[in-house]
């Protein structure tokens, strides 16, 4: 099949037409920007499913781009075979691991990133995509830019969301055979409840909305996931928490509040179990509302 070569600046300047007014142009939509990237690569299958007890969850969007090497990735009940040359989009609070991988050498690059907004990117969830030498070319002025800015650089966030506008607009990869279930879809029920509502869901509640019992909900989804039911919400409570310290300017009781604790108490020895770190140590280590200024409360009460 013979490539169409791709048009030079020159033909497209040529049909560029002459504006109907100089002084009225196009406006853009709201631009809310990627933050708190990180990029990172593997290079042999056995580094991939890390933590290795349990499966990983956390708030962050990870962009999966496979150089080399063909692994399977499960995504919540979903197993996706990603071959080199594709990459894939996990959204916050998906469970994700790696199987059939084996020992095998790999090159796969990562790039974690916060997004305030993530209904722009609906489109991409569970939609492996073609690395196309377009792509290619954001993603490595991407890394070299993360390589070579500073943290306070704004460069690599704005090319990581012209890559993710472009992978937007691509068609999904070509699938050889439909993603098989990897389990029964109780932990993707179980995440949508849980994102869906505005307050923390107990067991109780999801039992109701799915219509089965609450020891038959607990059942099927440890089956489901290795994980007692309890252990995964107060998890996903954890993992909420964690992102609003980051991107919001809330005080800590008012985090704990919404995550669902009952007290700051419960919330800092939940917190620092999980993540070593209490709440407000955490928030000035990686968030920008670490160093509010003294005089207002930004603390722990």
């Amino acid at each position: 099949m013979l490539l169409t070569p791709a048009p030079t600046l020159e033909t497209i300047a040529a049909g560029l037409p002459h504006p109907p007014h100089q002084l009225l142009g196009r406006r853009p939509g709201p631009l809310v920007l990627p933050d708190n990237i990180v990029c990172f690569q593997r290079g042999s299958a056995s580094e991939l499913n890390r933590p290795r007890r349990g499966r990983a969850l956390h708030h962050r969007f990870v962009l999966i781009i496979a150089l080399h090497a063909t692994v399977s990735v499960c995504v919540d009940d979903r197993v996706i075979r990603l071959s080199a040359g594709e990459g894939l989009l996990i959204f916050p609070f998906q469970f994700h691991h790696y199987i059939d991988a084996g020992q095998k050498d790999l090159l796969w690059i990562f790039i974690t990133f916060d997004l305030a907004n993530s209904e722009s990117l609906q489109s991409l969830q569970y939609r492996p995509f073609v690395f196309t030498p377009a792509a290619r070319t954001l993603a490595t002025e991407l890394i070299a830019a993360y390589q070579r800015e500073g943290r306070l650089s704004e460069l690599p966030a704005l090319l990581l969301a012209l890559l993710l506008a472009r992978l937007k607009r691509q068609e999904p990869a070509p699938r050889r055979k439909p993603a098989r279930s990897a389990a029964p879809g109780m932990v993707m029920q179980v995440n949508q409840l849980a994102h869906q509502s505005n307050a923390p869901l107990g067991i109780k509640e999801i039992a109701h909305a799915l219509g089965i019992s609450q020891s038959h909900l607990r059942a099927r989804f440890r089956a489901s996931c290795g994980v007692s039911l309890g252990r995964h919400l107060r998890r996903l409570r954890l993992e909420r928490a964690r992102g609003l310290l980051r991107l919001t300017p809330n005080r800590v009781s008012e985090v704990a509040e919404q995550c669902g604790f009952n007290s700051i108490y419960s919330f800092s020895r939940a917190f620092c179990a999980a993540f070593g770190l209490p709440p407000m140590a955490y928030r000035q280590s990686v968030g920008p509302y670490g160093g509010a200024k003294k005089g207002k409360r930004r603390g722990r009460r």
